[in-house]
């Protein structure tokens, strides 16, 4: 089941932590969208970014991603409810 959750980075496990960006404010103080797919952690997008690449051509194109991941998650489980 597709979860997205917007999460601070106290709620990220350890694991997850250590792969995120320290950039503008640094990562303690970021925002966190986390994508999961039951107990599974699709993705993890962060605010930590510097003004000059706040852009969806840059720091923010993993959110194109996102929606792609969610729309397949979404087609998978309604099969499933369908069957």
């Amino acid at each position: 089941m597709l979860k997205v959750n917007l999460v601070s980075y106290e709620d990220l496990t350890d694991e997850e932590k250590k792969f995120q960006p320290s950039n503008g404010c640094g990562k303690e103080l970021a925002n966190y969208i986390k994508v999961s797919d039951g107990a599974d952690t699709v993705m993890i997008l962060s605010d930590a970014v510097e003004p000059e690449d706040a852009t969806f051509t840059r720091d923010f194109k993993g959110v194109v991603k996102a929606i792609e991941q969610a729309y397949k998650i979404g087609l998978r489980d309604g099969k499933k409810l369908k069957s």
